[in-house]
């Protein structure tokens, strides 16, 4: 009966699949890379494959919880207009960046925003893009924020201290943007939905709750990959076994297929005399790492500049600088527009040029103070 009651999520599901353009794009181009050099397992990231899944895991389980309703009540009851609430929402994807990653920002932060814009009633489109853009530029200023810094960090054998003094001003550059950039959000009235209070089931949030620390703990390696896995597959389970079905895979699959085609390319002979070529100055260091986020993502980017040159602040302000731009400058953005896409009742197909608009005048801004730090640094 349950196998029975399975078959309509499970053909939603192929249905998504079908027509998730991103993913058959992403396994296009991984496919044509092949002509390059032969896939190996080892060149997608399943630390990060794995740590996506368990997270979606974990925002479905919190959300068939209420516990997202929940919160979004809780953060609706003080603000008074839509510019504050999504003031509160970037400093919040800004700050839990620098600790939880920009991936468990976005994945946390934009369920919740999409939430509470459908029960007030406004567009999600730029506070979205907003968020992710917060999430990215927060990242940067710790090593665990993001995954190209902590390789930086152990590529380059940095210390903290160090590594502080790279971050820090271009943070602080990217803070004072981003608020500037809030005040683009109107400031039209929130409009509180009339609703019962959200009962919660404390027992099982609070499983739910030690089951998410567990997992983060395997977000940070703390704990084996497998531990974690195992941890998310069994809340699905308890919570609901029909989440199962509802894991963004198509999201998964374009990360492997992206992984697959910048390891092939990587191995390409001319591709790596290419590369040489970019990497003999800090200017042009920087204006690779800029440009080459923009078609490959910055983590990739990273680890290929990384093998060919020591301009370590030169490529740390290219790569975190170059997350913003295209949809996948970095994974972070594409994560945003998925959980936009698959939450939204009505997806706007005004999100790729709003997303195009901010990041692009973003990336100008930051662009050109992260040169000026450059030339100050000699």
């Amino acid at each position: 009966m349950q196998s029975a009651k399975g078959l309509p999520m499970i053909k939603e599901l192929l249905r998504q699949l079908q027509h998730d353009v991103m993913m058959w794009v992403a396994l296009a181009v991984a496919l044509v890379t092949m002509l390059i050099s032969r896939p190996r397992l080892s060149d997608v990231n399943w630390q990060t494959i794995a740590s996506l899944a368990a997270l979606m895991a974990v925002v479905q389980v919190f959300e068939r919880l209420h516990v997202l309703d929940a919160l979004a009540a809780r953060l609706i009851a003080p603000v008074k207009h839509q510019r504050q609430l999504v003031q509160v929402l970037l400093v919040l994807a800004f700050f839990s960046a620098m600790l939880l990653t920009n991936d468990v920002a976005i994945i946390t932060l934009v369920p919740l925003l999409v939430m509470i814009s459908e029960m007030v009633g406004f567009s999600a489109v730029m506070p979205t893009v907003l968020i992710a853009m917060a999430a990215n530029l927060g990242s940067l200023l710790t090593p665990m924020g993001n995954p190209q810094n902590l390789f930086l960090l152990t590529h380059y054998h940095l210390s903290l201290g160090h590594f502080l003094q790279l971050s820090w001003p271009i943070s602080v550059a990217s803070a004072i943007l981003l608020w500037g950039l809030s005040w683009l959000i109107p400031k039209h009235q929130i409009e509180r939905p009339q609703s019962v209070p959200v009962q919660l089931n404390g027992r099982l949030v609070s499983i739910a709750g030690v089951a998410t620390v567990v997992i983060l703990l395997g977000i940070f390696s703390l704990i084996p990959l497998w531990v974690m896995g195992l941890v998310a597959l069994g809340l699905l389970v308890l919570i609901d076994w029909r989440l199962i079905v509802k894991i963004d895979y198509g999201l998964l699959l374009t990360f492997i297929g992206f992984f697959i085609a910048v390891g092939n390319l990587s191995r390409a002979p001319w591709i790596a005399g290419g590369v040489q070529q970019l990497v003999h100055t800090p200017l042009t260091t920087y204006l690779s790492a800029l440009g080459l986020s923009q078609f490959i993502s910055n983590v990739p980017a990273t680890i290929l500049l990384a093998k060919f040159t020591g301009q370590v602040h030169a490529l740390f302000l290219g790569v975190n600088v170059g997350g913003l731009g295209t949809l996948v400058a970095s994974l972070a953005n594409l994560l945003a527009y998925k959980a936009y896409q698959n939450r939204v009742v009505k997806p706007s197909g005004r999100y790729l040029r709003v997303a195009t608009v901010l990041n692009f005048g973003a990336l100008l801004v930051l662009g050109l103070v992260g040169w000026g730090l450059l030339q100050l640094a000699g």
